[in-house]
């Protein structure tokens, strides 16, 4: 009877992958987009590039993720309104283009966006 004739690589495999596992269950290895300091920003209006013809601007949008409880929102440095993961802030807009950033901070997490929207009169 022949047997079958392993590499090394072979005998360690398995090796290998129970100390992976058991890394990855007791938090040594953490998955990829699951932190434990996950927020994530959205913005739902205005769209970027969008035209107004008012001289306030409601920037409203939603905030998830671990972390979203405890979320802070800024527009332009002027805190948002965050209730039940919805945030909104009224902005004053200049004649021209405006430039608006969107912070959101909680726990180590501080996500971002920058959207620019033109106000005509």
């Amino acid at each position: 009877m022949r047997f079958f004739r392993s590499t090394p690589l072979q005998r360690i495999l398995p090796f290998l992958l129970l100390v992976l596992l058991g890394a990855s269950s007791f938090g040594f290895i953490e998955p990829r987009g699951n932190s434990k300091h996950d927020l994530v920003l959205k913005v739902d209006a205005p769209k970027d590039g969008a035209t107004v013809n008012t001289p306030t601007i409601t920037v409203s949008g939603r905030v998830s993720g671990t972390e979203a409880k405890s979320a802070k929102v800024t527009v332009n440095n002027v805190d948002a309104v965050v209730k039940d993961g919805k945030y909104s802030a009224d902005i004053p807009l200049t004649e021209g283009k405006n430039v608006i950033n969107v912070v959101a901070t909680g726990g180590q997490a501080k996500p971002s966006q920058q959207l620019t929207v033109t106000y005509q009169k």
